[in-house]
């Protein structure tokens, strides 16, 4: 069996009631060659002495603590600053990951190359969402068990546009994710000046390099769906157009930046106002581009449940 080193990246901020539970999720892999760098992202509750504590007992850990707040893109970076492993798996500081999470993984993403060639591989799991209600939901992964799975331009449409990729829908969370760090690497980390979206920004840009997204259907991950301050429709807002921006080359070549433009605003006024304040923005998007309207309205109507379950503060002071 391959004995690759693993670090396992965990990012923490204000979780003293959880962070100990993901840390142990991390400690009970079955994988037998792994570090843990928890990255500590200048917490003001008790997260920081848990840490030193766990530290303290296991000689596979380590701990860094940020001196201001910087966001979980930034924390990220710091753990693959500091990770030494041939891969990286991200555990976040609410969830909890099965014993053998790390070990189906690597056997996912290695078979996966040998299959295919691939050099650019992003592993992630299902994961099992609970809610604060108490709701549990199935969340699926993107290329659950596919060979080959949806990658490069087919996966960049799909996330700037929404447009189907083979291989089924799914999401990618950072949370369930495991790659190569060369390949994390490659294109130099995360987005720091993202506070949300990051993961979307990261996937992106591997996208366009052609990698592949080959998931598993198996959810190895307890997601605790939690508000934290991030989660405001004004950071939302400003994470969503700040991607815009950022790939408008990429959307231009398609043409489609101006209709993506005109679609993020509409959602962010139905967000904000409701239906009475975002019909005027797509009434003004059909009569400019009908067909590019109902190929959008299309491809988005699997993700109308996500804004149901996600509860955003409307407080822009957050």
């Amino acid at each position: 069996m391959s004995t690759d080193l693993i670090t396992i990246g965990i990012t923490c901020f204000d979780a003293e009631d959880s962070v100990e539970k993901a840390v142990r999720s991390a400690q009970e892999q079955t994988w037998p060659s792994l570090e843990i760098v928890a990255v500590d992202d200048c917490s003001s509750d008790g997260s920081w002495s848990i840490l030193e504590r766990l530290a303290s007992a296991d000689g596979r850990m380590r701990i860094i603590r940020h001196s201001v707040n910087c966001g979980v893109g930034a924390a990220r970076n710091t753990v693959l600053q500091h990770a030494s492993g041939a891969f990286v798996a991200f555990f976040d500081d609410d969830d909890v990951s099965r014993p053998q999470r790390l070990a189906v993984q690597h056997r996912r993403i290695v078979d996966y190359e040998r299959a295919t060639g691939a050099k650019s591989v992003l592993g992630y799991t299902a994961t099992a969402q609970l809610y604060p209600n108490g709701a549990g939901v199935y969340s699926p992964c993107l290329g659950a068990d596919a060979t080959p799975a949806p990658s490069g331009q087919d996966v960049a449409r799909l996330i700037l546009l929404g447009k189907p990729a083979g291989g089924g829908r799914g999401v990618c969370p950072t949370s369930s994710l495991m790659a190569r760090r060369e390949v994390l690497g490659s294109v130099g980390g995360f987005d720091e000046d993202l506070r949300r979206h990051e993961d979307t920004d990261l996937n992106l840009r591997l996208a366009l390099q052609g990698a592949h997204f080959a998931g598993l259907s198996d959810p190895l991950v307890k997601q605790t769906m939690t508000f934290t301050r991030d989660k405001t429709v004004l950071a939302e807002r400003q994470s969503a157009f700040h991607l815009l921006e950022k790939h408008e080359e990429v959307l231009r070549r398609w043409q489609w930046y101006e209709f993506s433009y005109l679609w993020c605003e509409m959602k962010f006024a139905w967000l904000e106002g409701g239906l009475k304040t975002a019909l005027p923005i797509a009434a003004r998007m059909f009569l400019a581009s009908p067909g590019k309207m109902a190929r959008k309205a299309l491809w988005a109507l699997p993700n109308r449940k996500h804004y149901r379950r996600h509860k955003y503060s409307s407080d822009e002071r957050a």
